[in-house]
């Protein structure tokens, strides 16, 4: 059985995701690892400043885990 990829530490991979109108999803998302080699979910949206530049806006979290979700 092949062992689960893991990025080098302080790299990561994000893929696009399908875009539709109005919605406020990020343009791409996926995982890498911090340079301490903790697992991380990273997501980026495309967006604009008060004075109309345009930014990437980057949120960087701690991997899901769906048994630990308190609900």
């Amino acid at each position: 059985m092949d062992k689960p990829f893991k990025h080098k530490e302080g790299y990561g991979t994000l893929w696009y995701q399908d875009q539709k109108e109005g919605a406020n999803r990020p343009i791409a998302k996926g995982k890498g690892t911090t340079p301490g080699g903790e697992e991380i979910e990273i997501a980026i949206w495309k967006g604009k400043t008060k004075s109309g530049d345009d930014v990437i806006q980057v949120r960087i979290d701690e991997p899901y885990n769906k048994d630990e979700s308190p609900i």
